[in-house]
């Protein structure tokens, strides 16, 4: 078994941005990323032995407006698609009173093992 977690945490890890895991403390140090494996599956197997794991990993992107949150997001993608990573989906998150613009992306991944 592959762990997509610590396969995300390596890729967005040396951004210039505080990159956590399933969600933000506080909103303080923004912008943000946080990540977390939504999925974790066999993929194919053979002879009873997993070959290809298939992985779906949610990342929420937070920023202070639509304009860094939208930046940040291609910054996103552009790193995990050149990991290995292929974009399902992206939206914007109504924001809440906080006021902190937010946006969800899913990424699925097939490892071979």
């Amino acid at each position: 078994m592959i762990d997509a977690n610590a396969d995300a945490a390596k890729i967005l890890g040396d951004m210039d941005i505080s990159v956590v895991y399933i969600r933000p403390d506080s909103f303080t140090r923004l912008p943000a990323v946080s990540y977390y494996a939504l999925t974790e599956q066999g993929g194919f197997y053979c002879d009873n032995e997993e070959w290809i794991q298939d992985c779906t990993i949610q990342l929420d992107i937070w920023a202070k407006s639509p304009e860094e949150c939208g930046a940040l997001a291609c910054r996103v993608n552009d790193r995990m698609e050149k990991n290995g990573y292929h974009r399902r989906m992206s939206m914007d998150v109504p924001s809440g009173r906080d006021g902190v613009c937010h946006k969800t992306m899913r990424f699925i991944k097939q490892f071979v093992l």
